[in-house]
């Protein structure tokens, strides 16, 4: 019999440790704030010799809404009164969750490049523009560690934990220019696994550092097109990697902090000619946690309802 309450106690407290690992925060409104210094590249590289094309963003800026399941992001960036080259950046993202799952569909647009070599403007390209419809189903394998903490802070990780984060990612991608009066696009769809593991160290009560990494292997689809009229098509297979550290502060109302990212993805073409992305920047966010205007939590409850969430 002692040996069966011991059991049973040691069961519990097991259980009452691992539910106050995560504290959730669905039932507050969070409105979240954040500013990066967000470099994107395009390299093309050909034997020895590679073109490098960036656009002309100081620094962008995120806004956020997140409550129960539902979460809605719009970046932008402001122009810039130095410089008489702009790029123009848009981005829109739809979230849900839903238990350990994380559902993200995102609307992003750049356009303008420009090509430079030591500080000196080599090369402008207005038309040049990125379209990109994408997706992540995202599923965080271990109940103890929060994912949602790092990304949309609408949950609290008070003990230090880690998990392995698998993650489908796909989209629709359109490359487009305009060169001698014609209409130039490479339109792409890719399908890619990223088999990610994050780590979150908790002390202080408040405070946290957390990393990730996250590979990426996948294939794309591509069709050239000039003047929408199709010249080839063809299938490449694409690599990925993404490096994440984070640092912040959680309490109960606020979470602030910083993140430094790093993602390259590159396409084989034809073992000499290849095609490189690199997108590297530094975040800085604030989130603050409210209840919850009744209008609103009228109109999410009854989507609950009907979806039996």
């Amino acid at each position: 019999m002692k040996y069966t309450l011991l059991l049973f106690s040691i069961f519990f407290i097991t259980l009452a440790n691992s539910q106050n690992s995560v504290l959730s925060f669905r039932e507050k409104l969070l409105l979240k704030s954040n500013i990066n210094t967000q470099s994107e590249s395009f390299s093309i590289q050909n034997d020895e010799q590679s073109v490098l094309v960036n656009a002309n963003n100081t620094y962008r800026l995120e806004v956020a809404a997140n409550y129960k399941f539902l979460g809605l992001k719009v970046g932008f960036s402001p122009s810039s009164q130095n410089s008489n080259f702009k790029s123009k950046f848009v981005n829109y993202q739809l979230n849900i969750f839903i238990k350990q799952w994380i559902q993200s569909i995102e609307y992003r647009k750049v356009q303008g490049f420009y090509q430079e070599n030591n500080a000196l403007l080599l090369a402008q390209f207005p038309k040049l523009k990125t379209t990109s419809w994408m997706g992540t189903t995202s599923y965080v394998l271990n109940d103890n560690f929060s994912l949602k903490h790092l990304t949309h802070l609408n949950e609290w990780q008070r003990e230090t934990a880690g998990s392995f984060v698998p993650t489908l990612k796909y989209g629709f991608n359109r490359l487009s220019n305009i060169i001698d009066n014609q209409k130039v696009a490479e339109n792409s769809f890719d399908i890619s696994i990223a088999p990610a593991y994050y780590y979150t160290w908790a002390f202080k009560e408040h405070w946290f550092i957390s990393s990730s990494i996250a590979p990426a292997i996948g294939v794309r689809f591509t069709t050239e097109k000039r003047d929408d009229v199709t010249y080839t098509k063809n299938t490449f297979v694409t690599r990925a990697l993404d490096l994440t550290l984070q640092f912040g502060y959680t309490s109960e109302t606020i979470s602030a902090g910083a993140s430094f990212n790093f993602d390259s993805n590159a396409v084989n073409k034809k073992l000499t000619q290849s095609v490189v992305t690199d997108k590297s920047y530094a975040s800085l966010y604030f989130g603050y946690r409210f209840t919850a205007p009744s209008f609103l939590k009228r109109t999410v409850e009854s989507i609950e309802d009907r979806l039996n969430l």
